[in-house]
């Protein structure tokens, strides 16, 4: 009897790590994303909000994305987003029609496992100051 609820155990953790997109536990995955955003910004950027995702082992990803991570700096000069998105780990594909030089998203559309979104706006301050936000979501 101990035997079938070992086993019984070790099959539904094993599903459960399937639902959720495989590939490593979720607190692996949650540092995964957290040290991507690290790598965005530059010395003078000013973060003014950051969510981290919220480890949840019970989570199943069957109608909602486990892990989120939502990032925004205020930048007082301009920033190249393909600069940016070399850093963030994206291809900047700069032939959008919401995208230019130095203001624009760029977006990897949710694929069932992960999704990830990268814009720099004009501050709505003005005077040459810049938001760039990150998000990103895994399942």
């Amino acid at each position: 009897m101990t035997l079938l609820c070992v086993l019984g155990f070790v099959g539904c953790s094993a599903l459960a790590q399937e639902i959720n997109g495989g590939g490593g536990s979720q607190k692996e995955k949650a540092n995964g994303l957290m040290a991507r955003a690290d790598n965005v910004p530059e010395d003078d950027w000013v973060e003014v909000f950051r969510r981290n995702p919220n480890v949840d082992p019970g989570c199943l990803s069957i109608d909602t994305s486990c892990l989120r991570l939502t990032a925004r700096w205020s930048v007082d000069h301009k920033v190249s987003l393909d600069e940016a998105a070399e850093r963030f780990g994206m291809k900047s594909g700069l032939d959008g029609p919401d995208t230019g030089l130095y203001v624009g998203c760029i977006k990897a559309e949710f694929d069932g496992v992960s999704g990830e979104s990268l814009c720099i706006n004009e501050s709505p301050e003005g005077s040459d100051s810049y938001e760039v936000t990150i998000q990103m979501q895994r399942d």
